[in-house]
């Protein structure tokens, strides 16, 4: 089995230009946020609970993507790695013997 394993200078210099591509990169979903206001402030008269729930229940739904994003790509790596490690140090035992 091939195992293919970037250095950790490489790797930690990628993360950071992805970083910093994502964090200076403008973005015009932040245009969206008056609309939302817009929209709680408007509907407040009719029903004031319905809308903003839906709002709510939406942002938390936004907000969990990027965490399970980042917690599976984390557990996989973890994962390899151990098993990695673990047949390194089966090679090292059947050296040694």
């Amino acid at each position: 089995m091939i195992t293919f394993r970037l250095p950790s200078r490489l790797l930690i210099l990628v993360f950071v230009m992805m970083l910093g591509a994502l964090t200076f990169i403008p973005s015009d979903s932040s245009a969206q946020c008056p609309m939302c206001k817009t929209s709680l402030e408007s509907n407040r008269k009719d029903s004031e609970k319905a809308v903003g729930q839906g709002i709510n229940k939406g942002i938390l739904y936004l907000l969990a993507m990027p965490f399970l994003l980042v917690g599976t790509v984390g557990g996989l790596y973890w994962h390899r790695q151990r098993r990695f490690e673990e047949g390194q140090e089966r090679r090292r035992r059947i050296l040694e013997n």
